[in-house]
């Protein structure tokens, strides 16, 4: 048996699901990970007599705060080339200007870029993104395709998010996102039928993707457009899942809810009378204050009734080419200052709420015996300290399915 011990937390995030304190917070508390799983919780006494004889490491987390792996459940990771310039410009420029003086913006400038990229350019730019947020903390992640919208760049994108899994520690959920937008040439209900006849039958066979996902917002899907697509997607074996209400409210909530999806993102326009039935249903609410931020969102979301109401909350990054973010301490520190969340609701949300979102909290999300080890290690005095220290990444330790998968601090017993 190969064991780790985590020796005299100085905090010790449980994160569980019954936590009154919603972090399930301990202090001066010792950790054992055998093997891939958490194995006990309690003194280093108690847990050096579980060891027994056996050889174990040691780290001693005496000056450190240990939580759960981040779980990001909304992310576009995989794409061609950055639109650093389009950003720059809307920061003093309305969009109309900007698609002026650019050849292409928005959606259609990801899309051009990643159906010219190479199978190497794009795993080879995922993988430094995947690495830099391993290194934040991150241990689980949800990667959409969506800028292909075509067959072709749609599988590819998914076969390559498939084979990212094989060249990274962390765990990656794949979802189908052709209905990020729709081929302008083949007509919206065209393109919709395709995307069913063409190419759902070759993700169900490959194997390619856990999860489908639309956009449901004024000029892209309707509810109706949504539930035909994601009904499909169901009978392909893939979970509904939704952006929606982001610019209005569409009705997209009450398809999650009928459907009974994983989760719906962003809900700026999120009416207060489809939380219940969401919240009954079992969908996750995934709240993006990096999108917010990144687009100046005229609405930005409201967490508040969504908690009154009892909604289970997940926080994400949503990186993509317009909105670059890969830290979800700065997904936490913004959703805290800007959006009203508090500290421990910010950090649950990453946790074990992302989890929820991915229908993984089984294995993920919090630390409790039988579950996976995925934790971060932060040399820090107080878990607060991710909602203050904008910017600044405390993290030594990543701990993946009880490997050490990240270490930045030399001559720790031995690692």
């Amino acid at each position: 048996m190969n064991y780790i011990l985590l020796k005299n937390c100085r905090e010790l995030l449980t994160i569980k699901e019954s936590s009154s304190d919603l972090i399930g917070l301990l202090h001066n508390t010792s950790l054992l990970i055998e093997e891939e799983r958490i194995k006990k919780i309690g003194s280093t006494d108690e847990l050096l007599k579980e060891i027994g004889n056996n050889n174990y490491t040691e780290i001693d987390c005496a000056d450190k705060v240990v939580l759960p792996g981040y779980v990001d459940c909304h992310t576009h990771l995989i794409f061609g080339k950055s639109r650093v310039d389009e950003y720059v410009a809307s920061l003093t420029m309305t969009k109309e200007e900007v698609a002026k003086v650019l050849p292409r913006v928005g959606l259609d400038s990801s899309i051009y870029s990643t159906r010219i990229s190479s199978d190497g350019e794009l795993i080879d730019s995922s993988l430094e993104k995947l690495n830099r947020m391993l290194k934040s903390g991150t241990t689980t992640i949800e990667i959409k395709s969506g800028y292909g919208i075509d067959k072709e760049t749609e599988l590819r994108l998914l076969r390559l998010i498939n084979l990212l899994q094989e060249k990274t520690p962390q765990t990656i959920f794949s979802t189908y996102l052709g209905a990020h937008f729709y081929d302008v040439k083949m007509g919206k209900e065209n393109y919709i039928d395709f995307m069913i006849k063409e190419v759902m039958p070759v993700i169900k066979e490959e194997n390619l993707a856990q999860f489908s996902d639309i956009w449901c917002d004024d000029g892209y899907y309707t509810a109706a457009d949504s539930y035909k697509l994601l009904k499909a997607g169901i009978d392909f074996g893939m979970i509904p899942t939704m952006h929606s209400e982001c610019y209005s409210a569409i009705g997209g909530a009450r398809v999650a809810a009928e459907l009974k999806a994983a989760n719906i993102g962003h809900l700026n326009y999120l009416k207060e009378e489809d939380m219940i039935p969401l919240k009954e249903a079992g969908v996750v609410g995934v709240i993006i204050p990096t999108t917010d931020f990144s687009v100046k969102h005229h609405k930005p979301f409201n967490p508040k009734p969504m908690i009154e109401k009892g909604l289970t909350l997940a926080l994400a990054t949503n990186l993509n080419p317009g909105n670059w973010v890969e830290s979800m301490d700065i997904s936490i520190a913004l959703a805290c200052r800007n959006h009203g969340l508090t500290e421990k609701e910010a950090i649950r949300a990453a946790t074990l709420g992302g989890a929820k979102a991915l229908r993984a909290d089984k294995d993920f999300g919090s630390l409790e015996v039988g579950k996976y080890a995925d934790i971060q290690i932060r040399k820090s005095d107080s878990y607060k300290n991710i909602a203050y220290k904008i910017g600044v990444n405390e993290v030594d330790y990543v701990i993946k399915k009880g490997k050490v998968v990240v270490n930045k601090k030399e001559n720790s017993n031995g690692l």
